[in-house]
């Protein structure tokens, strides 16, 4: 992310957004302040991106300009109920909307634990199809709305 540039997303046929969920949405710098203290004690087991001083998605995407190509959001979160632990990908999949660009794909979220594994919130479904699917045929699908 830190190396995004309005001229490289300009020539994207697909922007790939995602971001951490932090206190139930998107980072702030005052989450990612708080992330970075909590990661600097020794006994946390917490490991810092060396990004995570930059900005941050909502910020980085101001700064990209509008543009028309496809797009699809993710976050990654801890496993739990998105009530309870929060889930950045809604917001996050409303920025390229409303910089022109198009939702191929329902928001997902990728789980993450204390090994650093990863794996989906939910199991493969149509969106996946949509991702594998040719350019022109992701194109006139429109996404699911997101769950609630």
């Amino acid at each position: 992310m830190a190396e995004t540039t309005g001229k490289l997303v300009a020539g994207a046929d697909l922007l790939v957004v995602g971001g951490p969920t932090h206190m139930h949405g998107m980072s702030s710098a005052t989450s990612r302040r708080m992330a970075a203290h909590a990661a600097a004690i020794q006994a946390s087991g917490l490991n810092l991106d060396p990004d995570a001083g930059g900005l941050g998605v909502r910020d980085r995407f101001m700064g990209i300009g509008d543009g028309h190509a496809l797009a699809v959001a993710f976050d990654t979160r801890i496993n739990g109920v998105p009530a309870l632990t929060g889930r950045a990908s809604w917001g996050i999949g409303r920025l390229p909307k409303r910089h022109g660009y198009r939702l191929i794909a329902v928001s997902e979220s990728f789980l993450v634990g204390q090994q650093a594994r990863c794996s989906t919130a939910r199991p493969p479904g149509p969106a996946a199809g949509v991702a594998r699917s040719a350019p022109s045929q992701a194109a006139s699908t429109s996404p699911r709305p997101p769950e609630r």
